[in-house]
């Protein structure tokens, strides 16, 4: 893998770096000296013969480009049995906590909803309190013979509440003669500033009992990407709002 110098240092790594640059002064950046300031290796072989100062200025402007543009904030998601010491978050609590803390827009999309009222219970309350724009993408099965995929058990299975509506959007491949695809996709995307991308279908076994696995990615400019997506599709006909 190719070095990619001081951008690879953390963030408090490159605090201490423009520390011990700015001790140097105007002195050239030596291998000597950046090991004795506890730096070694490619990260920092770029400023060996650049002087100390201007070595500095680069390092404060990769600071100043993290506080503008932070990194992703991510973290592991997981449903199912797992071992005491790993460092993974649950399903179903990473959803309620997304549910309660939402602002103004929610999507959710997921390819099976059954028995979804409990998991959807915290959304509906906030949605009570906050005046929420909630966009639901699913499947449908155009067949009819999957009842657990049929608009009528959605409202009555995964949304039975008629104080808060939200809207409702199936593959329009489904209205077709055509072999179709699956809507498979799985995700929530809150305020357009934290994704959750997951393995879990909403249904009790993929909260708890199946083994699941998902990431939490809180970056604002992937979240946009993502919620466009996904109305984009709405936008062109591609998915069609499902009638009650």
């Amino acid at each position: 893998m190719k070095a990619r110098g001081v951008w690879e240092l953390s963030t408090l790594r490159l605090e201490d770096l423009r520390a011990a640059l700015q001790r140097a002064r105007d002195a050239p950046c030596t291998e000597t000296q950046l090991q004795g300031a506890g730096f070694d290796g490619p990260s920092v072989a770029m400023l060996i013969g650049m002087p100390a100062l201007h070595a500095g200025s680069l390092v404060a402007a990769v600071l100043a480009e993290r506080t503008a543009h932070p990194r992703p904030q991510l973290d592991l998601v997981w449903s199912g049995p797992e071992a005491a010491q790993a460092q993974s978050r649950d399903t179903s609590q990473v959803l309620r906590e997304l549910f309660e803390t939402a602002e103004r827009h929610v999507i959710i999309a997921g390819f099976a909803f059954w028995g979804a009222s409990t998991i959807f219970e915290a959304l509906h309350r906030r949605a009570l309190a906050s005046h929420l724009q909630i966009e639901f993408f699913i499947h449908r099965d155009p067949t009819g013979k999957n009842l657990q995929m049929t608009p009528a058990n959605f409202f009555h299975y995964t949304w039975p509440w008629t104080d808060v509506v939200p809207d409702v959007y199936y593959d329009a491949r489904a209205d077709g003669d055509d072999e179709q695809g699956s809507m498979h996709a799985k995700c929530v995307v809150i305020d357009e500033v934290a994704t959750f991308i997951t393995s879990a279908n909403f249904t009790s076994a993929a909260q708890t009992r199946n083994v699941e696995v998902g990431v939490l990615i809180r970056d604002t400019q992937f979240a946009e990407r993502v919620a466009s997506q996904w109305r984009s599709l709405a936008a062109n006909d591609l998915f069609r709002r499902m009638n009650w």
